[in-house]
Parts: structure tokens; sequence; C-alpha cells
């Protein structure tokens, strides 16, 4: 069986990339309205600030996020809030007090709202790359509708023989799936053509702003809204397409995936009334720790890989859950931090956009004159269950 080639990745913007310490602050104003409503008790905006600071991803880690739910407010957050009382601030609609609720819309206007602004990522995508796929996959584990986006995008191009798969709900480690679904899906073709990967992460619409909890606040400052495609190709067509228009490629050598034993609860993104709900215990990091080498020596195995004696020539794709978790994976692989460098970057400059956010690293891999051609790439990630999976990838150009 030929091999299958990653290539072809474009990140999307749709709004604006916020300064992490603006948005940290309008936290506080969030919190400090919702607590005294909510409570009825007197909630100081000093205690407030203290718990936010203390609790929140600092811009020494994360310096900007998007973060489409306060698009329409990013006037008052860049000029206006340093010098507003947060006691008399008005907050605009969707962000007040209602009677009946203390959490915002309730589910079916959020994800109304998912389809009406990601419709353009689709619509993007297409400028960078104007032939038709013969598949295309959307991930995403924030917003369902259906027809999908994926689906009004094949309609709007009249493209009635592309085929639409729906890959959903598997958080951040949702990219690995899909790139193993689009293996599968191209394997299986006759014709062997391009299949697209596109994610559609808008995390923003289920913050959590009225949970005063440690866990919440770090949650509230470490998830982001992230878009970007990509393709994959048979190794014929790749050659054939991609090198014709000067792309360079990742090669997939090996994938592997586990559930780490009695860690079920220790991650979960489930449905609420109000919006997704997510948990995240202090527990991730550990279990992180304690099985990433044997998870990736196994991985290097399948292809007859000696990671101990090649670890150093090898560059690392670490989906950043956060600060820490590249930290403890670096760290218990006895590896130079630096071979993780661009997941340190992606975390700092657009923070952790769930499943997005390792093709967001490979986009920068990929393009990265410093990484020649046959060098070893080890992406891995995490999700709810608890999920390690990863790929073992060889950049070609």
């Amino acid at each position: 069986m030929n091999a299958i080639i990653l290539s072809n990745f474009h990140p999307i913007l749709v709004g604006k990339l916020i300064n992490q310490d603006l948005i940290n602050q309008y936290t506080k104003f969030l919190y400090h309205f919702f607590q005294n409503t909510k409570s009825n008790k007197n909630i100081s905006f000093k205690e407030v600030s203290e718990h936010v600071d203390k609790y929140a991803i600092s811009s020494a880690n994360i310096e900007k996020r998007q973060v489409l739910l306060f698009d329409e407010i990013e006037t008052f957050i860049a000029k206006e809030m340093v010098n507003t009382d947060p006691s008399k601030y008005i907050f605009p609609k969707g962000f007040e007090f209602l009677e009946d609720s203390h959490y915002g819309p309730k589910i079916e206007m959020r994800m109304d709202w998912f389809k009406t602004k990601l419709g353009h990522v689709f619509n993007k995508f297409y400028e960078y790359i104007a032939n038709k796929p013969e598949h295309i996959i959307h991930v995403t584990c924030s917003g369902y509708s259906s027809p999908s986006l994926a689906q009004e995008a094949v309609i709007n191009r009249d493209w009635n023989d592309v085929k639409v798969t729906h890959s959903y709900h598997m958080g951040c480690y949702g990219a690995f799936p899909a790139i193993r679904t689009g293996s599968g899906l191209l394997s299986l073709s006759d014709t062997k053509g391009r299949v697209d990967i596109i994610h559609t992460e808008l995390l923003s619409v289920h913050l959590n702003l009225t949970e005063f909890s440690a866990a919440n606040t770090m949650i509230c400052s470490l998830f982001s809204d992230g878009f970007i495609g990509y393709s994959l190709y048979d190794e014929n067509l790749f050659y054939k397409e991609g090198i014709k228009n000067n792309r360079a490629g990742l090669k997939i050598l090996a994938s592997h995936e586990v559930i780490i034993p009695d860690s079920l609860e220790d991650m979960t993104w489930d449905l609420g009334e109000y919006s997704f709900l997510m948990t995240l215990s202090k527990r991730v990091p550990v279990f992180i720790r304690k099985n990433i080498k044997e998870f990736i020596i196994a991985m290097c195995n399948k292809i007859g890989l000696d990671f101990e004696s090649e670890k150093e020539s090898i560059y690392y794709a670490i989906h950043p859950g956060g600060p820490k978790i590249i930290d403890y994976v670096v760290n218990e692989l006895n590896i130079d931090s630096n071979r993780a460098h661009w997941s340190y970057d992606i975390l700092k400059h657009k923070g952790n956009m769930s499943s997005a956010t390792v093709p967001h690293i490979f986009q920068k891999i990929i393009n990265d004159p410093e990484i020649k051609v046959n060098t070893k790439i080890i992406a891995i990630a995490f999700g709810p269950g608890l999920t390690a999976t990863g790929l073992l990838l060889e950049k070609i150009a």
C-alpha cells in the first residue's frame, strides 16, 4: 500500500487575536457581575481579581488567543475597560443576567451561533485550494448542526459526488482519528483522490462565566477558538500535485492509540443544558507523565525504530494541553525542549485550540527550513478517556 502524505496546511483566522492580560481582566468583570447577582452576596472586585491572578494562565505562557465570544466587545476590552468601574459596567446582549437563568443562552442558541459564524472557514480554505476533493472530513468538538457546515460547503459548490464524513466530539486529540479515517478512505478508494480535513473549534461559546472555581478559571484562560484545513494525499498523487505546487509534506510512518487505565473520569466533555461542560482533574498531567515514554517506544517499535538511540534527531509536536503538559513530556523523555519549541510557540501565540492545535503545529514544522527532508517527527495528543494518541511522521518534499 502507498504511504499517506499530510500537506496543504492552511490556518484560518475568523476573528482577531486578543491580548491574554485583557481577556483575564475581562473575566474578572464577568465573575464579579455573575457572583454578586447569583449569590446575593457582596463579593469585592479585589477578591475576584486576586482569584483570577492566582489561577488564570498568565501572558507569560499565552500572549494572545482568538475568543470569538468577545468579538463584539473588542473595543470595550481594548480601549474602555481600563477606565470602567466594574460595578457600573452594562453588559452586552447575551452576557447580561436573565431572570430564569444564571448561565446565558441555552445550547440550541449557541449551536445556531456556531453555524452562522463558521461557514467562513470552509469558504476560506477553498480559496487556497479550489479543485474539489474526493472526501471532506469535518472535525469539531464544539458545535454541531445537521446538515453540517461541511455538507453546506459541498452543496454550495455543486460538489454532489464529494463524500462528507463527520469526526466529532473527541476533544484535543481529534485530529488523529480524523487522519486515521482519512487514511482508511484513501486506501479503499479506486481513484486515490484527495481527502480534506477541516477543523472548526469554537470553544469560546462554551466558556462558563459563572463558576467561580480554580479549575474553571484555568479552563477559561487556556482554551481558544481555532480553525485550520489540510489535505491527505496518496503518495503517488502527492508527488504529482504537491511537488508541482512546491509543497512539503509529512509522510505517515506509524500510529498508536491507547486508553489509559483508571482515568475515565479525569477528563470529560459532556453536553449540558446551556453549554458543553468540561472537567479536567489534577491527575491528568501525572497520568501523561507516567505513560508517555512507554507509549512512544511502542509506537516507534512498529517500524523498528529505537527511540532511545534516535530521540535527539527527532522533533516533537506535543499537544499543549497546558504549559505543564509540554514540560512533563519533555522531561520524561529527557529531550531538549527546543525540539518541541513549536508546541510552546503555538500555545503562547494562539492558546489551546483543542483538535485544531496539533495541525497548527504541523503547519509550523512543515514550513520550517531548519527541519530537513527525511527528519522524523513524533506527534502526540490526549483527550477524554483518558486517550493518548500519536503519529510517527517523516518530512518529505
